[in-house]
């Protein structure tokens, strides 16, 4: 883990040494399109059907750059998972510095909507079980590094909340609703085009 997390963070500066050369002029308002995939890691709430450690998210962002430091955007994504969930979120983005290793703080924020082929709970043998979607909170605290006039790589690590939930109908006329909540760490990589 702790292998991990070096890399994850001398990876940024080694990119920066290798585009030194690389020229500054990303376009300082205009369209654009991030891809980014996530790592989450840390533990779900106890009681969940599985707790796994790691799990991989992607999400794409089309957005608005409305100077050289601010834009903002709409999002969706998927997190491929037993139970997968499927976000719709707003993201703000602000550009500190210029030059070849520009700070960076995002914020995601929206709804996700999950899937309904596997019971949160393990409910058991019944089959009148809903899933429900929840609020998501991603803010981001990393790197863009300019690759060429029109792309950039980005390098991010911040916070995932996720809420979900699943409602269930019993043989008599009860619903019981559980929710689960995520709150991992998102190691994130992305590339950005103007």
């Amino acid at each position: 883990m702790n292998r991990l997390v070096l890399f994850l963070f001398l990876c940024p500066c080694a990119v920066s040494s290798l585009l030194a050369q690389t020229v500054e002029k990303t376009p300082s308002t205009g369209y654009f399109n991030l891809t980014q995939l996530s790592l989450l890691i840390g533990e779900t709430e106890s009681g969940a059907p599985e707790q796994s450690a790691m799990i991989p998210s992607v999400v794409n962002i089309s957005g608005y750059r409305f100077s050289e430091h601010f834009s903002m955007g709409l999002g969706v994504g998927m997190t491929p998972t037993p139970y997968s969930h499927f976000p719709v979120f707003v993201d703000m983005r602000y550009t500190f510095l210029k030059g070849n290793l520009r700070p960076v703080l995002a914020i995601k924020g929206g709804y996700s909507f999950a899937r309904n082929s596997k019971d949160f709970w393990n409910y058991g043998s019944n089959n009148d079980i809903k899933n429900i979607g929840g609020g998501m909170f991603n803010p981001e605290i990393g790197f863009r590094i300019p690759m060429s006039d029109s792309a950039d790589f980005l390098f991010t690590l911040g916070y995932w909340y996720q809420r979900l939930g699943s409602k269930a109908g019993v043989y008599t006329s009860q619903v019981y609703e559980r929710q689960l909540n995520f709150n991992r760490l998102s190691f994130t990589i992305g590339f950005m085009f103007n």
